[in-house]
């Protein structure tokens, strides 16, 4: 059983893991624990059952859609888990996900509003896909729930399990990610369009229209990085004061992140609806795989890198200094986005065209 599980887990090159919204989100932890001092074993061990639950419960996501999608994925060439397994035995190990998954949620069920957001979450996630309310093909409808299913809800989930819910900090942290599974779902069925169109799939895209979805695409994108200065706002709000030595200044320790943040945003701020006026959106898409793994600028850095990784590994520094077995953050988010790899860094801004000049100096020379 252990041995499927993890290969469960491992299917399209870790994907369960590397797209779990509790990674891309983690920096809310974060900032929980930094402004409510979380730092002892407890809180540890309380995360790593979040984790084990936000990871299985995000799998039972991915196969229950995979399960309601096997003959319309056989009829478009996508790969998917169950192929080439028995429709029964599918059944199961969807089944078998969902109810391992609840045993790790047993430690936040009295929590303050942990169990009705648990409880949307699976719905969302169930009859997205399946019958008889099939969600994704219906339009606006499906649209949303897919989102509140891969990222406002899941966010949300971990401030009812660590923090306030009914807070601002929670408000701004859930608009955020909200935002960016409105970028991430909104383009995704731009790009599925013409797919989804000849097996007349009724997407929010396919209903509305290439041109609207479009449109649409530039809109989120502008309205996401505008919403990612919300986070910045209640990180320098927030986070406890550092001391400058000499000076005796206190200033928030997020001002690094905030500037590294602002310079991002006018550098891009207003290029996605260009590209959409200009008919270059497909070619400027931050959300398209293919460009992902060729394209490192500032508008990669600003939707992907800074939000997921640079962000939390911060944090998770400052949590790691004052509270040493926080350093188990800083590891995991090494391994997770392998930062550990000089062929990583050699790709990314601004190494990566300093690197392409000094060989363009190199060549001149010689």
């Amino acid at each position: 059983m252990l041995k499927n599980i993890l290969a469960l887990l491992a299917w399209r090159n870790w994907g369960i893991l590397r797209y779990n919204s509790f990674w891309l989100n983690i920096a809310a932890l974060f900032y929980i624990a930094l402004t409510d001092q979380l730092f002892n074993l407890k809180f540890l061990g309380q995360v790593g059952f979040f984790i084990l639950f936000s990871t299985i419960m995000t799998g039972y996501g991915y196969l229950i859609n995979d399960l309601a999608d096997v003959e319309l994925d056989r009829c478009h060439g996508k790969s998917n888990v169950f192929l080439s397994r028995s429709k029964r035995k599918a059944v199961f190990i969807v089944l078998a996900f969902m109810v391992i998954g609840s045993l790790f949620a047993l430690p936040f069920l009295n929590r303050p509003g942990f169990v009705p957001l648990w409880l949307l979450w699976i719905l969302a996630a169930t009859f997205y896909s399946m019958p008889p309310l099939r969600l994704k093909e219906r339009g606006l409808i499906g649209l949303t729930a897919t989102i509140a299913a891969q990222q406002t809800l899941p966010t949300a989930l971990i401030f009812a399990a660590f923090g306030e819910l009914v807070s601002w900090s929670a408000l701004v942290f859930v608009l955020y990610s909200t935002a960016r599974g409105v970028s991430s779902d909104v383009g995704h069925q731009m790009r599925d369009w013409s797919q989804d169109t000849s097996t007349d799939t009724g997407t929010f895209a396919v209903r509305h229209g290439y041109d609207t979805i479009k449109t649409t695409y530039a809109i989120s994108l502008e309205f996401e990085r505008l919403a990612l200065s919300g986070i910045m706002i209640v990180l320098l709000l927030d986070l406890p004061r550092v001391i400058i030595p000499l000076l005796n200044w206190q200033v928030s320790p997020a001002w690094p992140l905030a500037l590294a943040y602002a310079w991002l945003f006018f550098q891009t701020v207003g290029c996605s609806w260009r590209a959409q006026r200009q008919g270059r959106l497909p070619l400027q898409d931050p959300y398209k795989p293919e460009r992902q793994k060729r394209v490192h600028d500032t508008l990669q850095i600003i939707h992907h890198s800074l939000p997921s990784v640079v962000v939390p590994l911060y944090l998770a520094c400052w949590m790691a200094v004052l509270y040493w077995p926080n350093a188990v953050f800083v590891v995991a988010l090494v391994l997770l986005y392998r930062l550990y790899s000089p062929e990583r860094w050699a790709a990314t801004w601004p190494l990566r065209p300093l690197l392409v000049w000094l060989r363009t100096i190199k060549r001149r020379v010689t």
